[in-house]
């Protein structure tokens, strides 16, 4: 299972519990430019990633090889070794805007296989080449932030906005960059939040966050662990730990910036393990437990849950669903959690910017 270490070039991380968004370069006039060095070495090991069986060749036009890249960073999460396979045939494309989306599409694929330093890298090129293409500043934006490269994420969104303008997700991740920037701040990314709230045609896509008081949240926090305290034999041994966001050390090496809890066992170094079952809460094993083990940690982050929630209502049920999941971590239950919480809805699981959003 992958763990925390650091994720080197084309060594795995933890699977994402969503993708950062497909992605296409619509800009048939892209300038000329050729792929440095260590982007072909890196290009190369790719092709280890894909087994034959993924590997066809088609040819086409560059507008029917521009729409190709185009539907496969839409469908891009059900086959991302496919996508990565079309994505490395086209590197090398004698049309600059068809290599541009070419990049673009291998960042997303990357991703989704868990290569986070190989998907900034593809989405670097691609912004290298095109500085005004919003598809790309997008996705090289969402790379940077899922490492915990926050201050060169806003950096990227601050001209994402200039260029897309209209476009939602680039608004509420740019509030999210903020959040992670200033936490202490319970205004920070607030008017980006607010924007993107504006920007949607749907209603409660993107929210402005809730904030409630520290203590108040902590006090909602330990009435949760109380209750399920009593269900199971009072078998935590103690109260949850409410923090305002993970450690960026952990982000670093691996952790969704975005989790909403973390459970640490009871063993020296113990933690969450990160594994295919964490998603965004944390994480499963086999064997349930009857009581949780003595020692064991609840850790919640304040400000991750509070982003998915819109009033003080929904908040306290993001509150109780986050502990109940803790609570079915701890015991190893795989339970199914009753509770329905806010929607998980976040910035990088968005399209890309389009034609309208600029």
């Amino acid at each position: 299972m992958p763990t925390d270490d650091v994720t080197p070039s084309v060594i795995p991380g933890p699977r994402p519990s969503r993708h950062s968004g497909p992605g296409y370069v619509a800009n048939p006039k892209a300038p000329d430019f050729e792929l440095d060095e260590p982007l072909r070495e890196a290009a190369a090991r790719w092709l280890n990633l894909v087994p034959a069986g993924h590997r066809h060749d088609a040819r086409g036009s560059a507008k029917d090889v521009l729409e190709t890249l185009r539907e496969h960073t839409r469908s891009c999460p059900d086959h991302p070794v496919g996508a990565l396979w079309v994505a490395h045939r086209h590197l090398r494309d004698p049309v600059p805007a068809v290599r541009i989306a070419s990049l673009v599409l291998a960042s997303e694929a990357l991703w989704w296989l868990g290569h986070f330093e190989d998907a900034r890298r593809a989405a670097q090129a691609a912004a290298d080449a095109d500085p005004a293409s919003a598809q790309a500043l997008w996705r090289l934006a969402v790379a940077l932030y899922r490492q915990g490269r926050f201050e060169e994420a806003g950096e990227r969104l601050d001209d994402l906005v200039k260029v897309a303008s209209r476009f939602a997700p680039g608004w509420a991740l740019r509030g999210q960059v903020k959040v992670w920037l200033d936490a202490g701040n319970p205004e920070a990314g607030r008017a980006d939040f607010v924007t993107a709230a504006a920007l949607t045609s749907g209603p409660g896509t993107w929210v402005v966050p809730y904030r409630m008081a520290g203590a108040d949240f902590q006090a909602k926090a330990d009435a949760e662990i109380r209750v399920h305290d009593s269900e199971t034999g009072g078998s935590a041994g103690g109260l949850v730990d409410v923090v305002l966001l993970p450690d960026k050390s952990r982000v670093e090496r691996g952790v969704d910036p975005d989790r909403r809890w973390h459970l640490e066992g009871p063993s020296t170094g113990g933690g969450d393990s990160d594994n295919l079952f964490g998603g965004l809460g944390g994480d499963f094993a086999a064997g349930a437990r009857s009581r949780v083990s003595f020692g064991t940690r609840f850790v919640l982050y304040q400000r991750n849950i509070e982003n998915l929630c819109k009033d003080r209502a929904a908040l306290s049920e993001e509150i109780r669903k986050s502990v109940a999941e803790l609570y079915d971590a701890a015991l190893e239950s795989r339970a199914a959690i009753a509770i329905k919480g806010a929607p998980e809805q976040h910035a990088e699981g968005a399209n890309v910017p389009g034609d309208e959003d600029g």
